[in-house]
């Protein structure tokens, strides 16, 4: 499904999830073929609409001046000395490279368990309880 969405960003058309509907702007450009495919994969599209944010337009986006990806720390989470999927036009990539780079172990604590910042006064990492591992990411 996600091939669809990347032939409706090509276009440079949006497509909106509307309750139960799929509203797309500017319909008037879209070919009947691509129509019709939505409309057969319309649950399937509903489904992958819903769980993610609506990304804006890559050419329109001001976070990363269109280009698509960014290296600002909010998109790279100082994970990445290199430009990534930017949060804002590009959810769907973003999301593959967040889950490709989680880190092994604890982001606070380096996967030590230990910990002597101000927030963590005893020793023990206070974001991963001293495990070491990281945080399940929430869905």
């Amino acid at each position: 499904m996600l091939g669809i969405l990347e032939e409706f960003k090509a276009l440079g058309v949006q497509v909106i999830p509307q309750g139960n509907n799929i509203v797309i702007r500017p319909a008037s450009i879209v070919p009947q073929d691509l129509k019709e495919r939505l409309r057969a994969h319309k649950a399937e599209v509903l489904a992958m609409l819903k769980g993610q944010d609506t990304p804006i337009i890559t050419a329109e986006c001001r976070h990363c001046d269109g280009v698509g990806e960014c290296s600002c720390p909010a998109c790279n989470l100082r994970r990445m000395d290199r430009a990534v999927p930017c949060l804002m036009c590009r959810p769907l990539e973003r999301r593959a490279w967040l889950a490709a780079t989680r880190p092994e172990g604890c982001w606070h604590c380096s996967g030590s368990g230990e910990c002597g910042c101000i927030s963590c006064a005893d020793g023990t990492c206070g974001v991963c309880g001293g495990n070491g591992k990281p945080e399940e990411p929430v869905q």
